[in-house]
């Protein structure tokens, strides 16, 4: 019997022993999803799966190779409604293919079906899906390399276009990407580009404004890294090495995949690394993850903000060399910083973020380290330009052991509710084990003055 046999529409329950000694009064945790036979995930890309009024929030439940996107009711005492029907192929995870519609209508979701890939409309009043849209698996114009996985949905800042970034079969033992991008008016698919194996990991989504010229941009990202699936399925991952050609950049490119900006920041500097990043507010500028080791005599791990500038596909992996290049360290008056994935509200007033825990010497081994915590900050403004002042949320006390345990903590558009991941066992009723992640949230938090 599958586990999503037995999915009561509400499972919550309060989890007090998430808060400390220091929590703010007031503060309140609960865990949303408790079935302990289910893992539970958030949403790498925040932004695809927060519908606007701050009422729904998209999560993925997976039972092994099944998975289910679940809509959550933040209203309601945290009711679950599942999306997506039994058997359909290609939606899991937290990189699932999945957005709501800009006007908090409809859920879209993309899924694998014979020789198609599909994208769904799930109409939230009926609570009924039926198909948008569909494209052939095998992609002419990548030589008939064929999808097999669809990976991220966005909506243009005008709702005009719906974006996929799509797992493709590689030209060698290494998967590709491709970005689809398809016209809200007439169903149809627009434009299709590759981005190649570096990106496999590119969180590629049409930004929140329009370019300087009033254009479309699409974000990439060059991993500086390479995956590939083994005989059984495996993930496995690898960087690309110091000798290889430069890269590990952030750039935006027009619907034809063409490079029209990139970022100044990236792997530019010495020791240093660029991963994660947000958009800030409903802007084309951008706040990035940044391992700093030459800011101090000491590590730290700080918030970069920038602003795109021109650059072509020679110039997009210079970093802060490129011409205009600008970066600015939001933490640069907190002494010892860190950070990993972040949030940034619409406003680009407040953010969320969580830690790794670098800059402790934790080896890979170490794997629930109480280093890692949450932090919460509002965006001030000095002569130099915006930056943080953070507070501590909590410490999720989670291993990040699978992926989907990573916390990647986010906010709803109210700020009422951040909602996060964790596989901590120990809430009072739940029964669980290490390794199962599930989907926490905490209300009532008071962000900095």
């Amino acid at each position: 019997m599958s586990a999503f046999d037995d999915k009561p529409a509400r499972q919550s329950l309060p989890a007090p022993e998430l808060l400390t000694t220091v929590s703010q009064p007031g503060l309140e945790i609960f865990q949303v999803t408790t079935n302990p036979r289910l893992s539970a995930n958030v949403f790498y890309n925040h932004a695809q799966a927060i519908e606007p009024t701050s009422r729904f929030v998209l999560i993925n439940r997976q039972d092994g190779g099944a998975a289910r996107l679940t809509l959550v009711d933040l209203d309601d005492g945290f009711e679950l409604t599942d999306v997506n029907a039994a058997g359909e192929a290609g939606v899991s995870g937290s990189h699932a293919g999945a957005a709501f519609a800009p006007d908090g209508s409809a859920v879209f979701y993309s899924l694998l079906r014979d020789r198609s890939f599909v994208i769904r409309r799930w109409d939230l009043a009926r609570r009924r899906a039926e198909d948008a849209l569909a494209v052939d698996l095998a992609r002419p114009e990548f030589g008939g390399r064929k999808l097999f996985a669809g990976r991220w949905l966005s909506f243009s800042h005008d709702g005009r276009r719906l974006a996929s970034a799509a797992l493709l079969e590689g030209k060698d033992k290494y998967y590709s990407v491709a970005v689809l991008t398809f016209d809200m008016a007439s169903m149809r698919l627009h434009t299709s580009f590759e981005t190649g194996p570096r990106n496999w990991n590119n969180k590629s989504q049409y930004a929140p404004a329009p370019g300087p010229r009033g254009e479309y941009l699409i974000s990439v990202s060059d991993s500086y890294s390479q995956a590939w699936l083994d005989e059984r399925g495996q993930w496995h991952c690898e960087s690309v090495g110091d000798e290889a050609e430069p890269g590990g950049s952030t750039y935006l490119v027009d619907e034809q995949g063409t490079v029209r900006y990139a970022y100044g920041v990236g792997r530019d500097r010495p020791r240093q690394n660029i991963s994660h990043d947000a958009w800030f507010g409903k802007s084309i500028e951008k706040v990035f993850h940044c391992d700093a080791f030459d800011t101090a005599d000491h590590w730290r791990g700080v918030i970069l903000h920038s602003r795109p500038v021109p650059a072509d596909d020679r110039t997009r992996h210079l970093g802060r060399h490129i011409a205009g290049a600008n970066q600015l360290d939001l933490t640069r008056h907190l002494t010892r910083p860190e950070v990993w994935h972040l949030c940034v509200d619409a406003e680009a007033r407040h953010m969320v973020c969580d830690t790794h825990g670098l800059g402790y010497g934790n080896g890979p081994e170490d794997y629930r380290s109480v280093s890692r915590y949450i932090y919460a900050a509002t965006i001030h403004h000095d002569s130099d330009g915006p930056y943080a002042v953070p507070r501590l949320v909590l410490t999720a006390h989670s291993s990040w052991q699978p992926y989907g345990a990573e916390a990647l903590p986010f906010l709803t558009p109210n700020r009422k509710w951040i909602l996060f991941a964790s596989d901590y066992p120990g809430v009072q009723g739940y029964g669980g084990a290490w390794h199962t992640p599930q989907v926490f949230a905490v209300r009532n938090f008071q962000f900095p003055e």
